[in-house]
């Protein structure tokens, strides 16, 4: 099992190594073919692996995350690991939206 660190929450990289995400059987639906689809045959092959292992891509108000666990509110993914989870949350930040590019959609709209 993965010891989680403090560090590991910031660093997706980090995350990456440790946790080691497998390879879609499905197919390349991207993240260099380790995302899993939210439906059909990806979303069937989730549902069968260890909770521990489940990771989901979420997109929020301030970016995207990775969190431990099976999400169904704003999903974009899902990944499958190779090492468990072993605490009972984790999160790590994939993208920060900046207050700038708001603002720009904002006034865009």
């Amino acid at each position: 099992m993965a010891e989680v660190t403090a560090e590991m929450e910031k660093d997706l990289e980090l995350w990456e190594t440790t946790f080691k995400p497998i390879q879609n059987p499905n197919g390349d639906m991207g993240w260099n073919g380790t995302m899993f689809e939210t439906y059909g045959e990806d979303l069937a092959f989730i549902a069968k692996q260890p909770d521990a292992n489940i990771w989901t891509w979420v997109d929020g108000d301030e970016g995207t995350w990775i969190m431990s666990g099976f999400h169904y509110i704003n999903r974009i993914g899902y990944f499958v690991t190779e090492n468990p989870c072993t605490q009972e949350y984790m999160e790590i930040q994939v993208d920060i939206y900046e207050e700038e590019e708001e603002e720009e959609e904002e006034e865009n709209a």
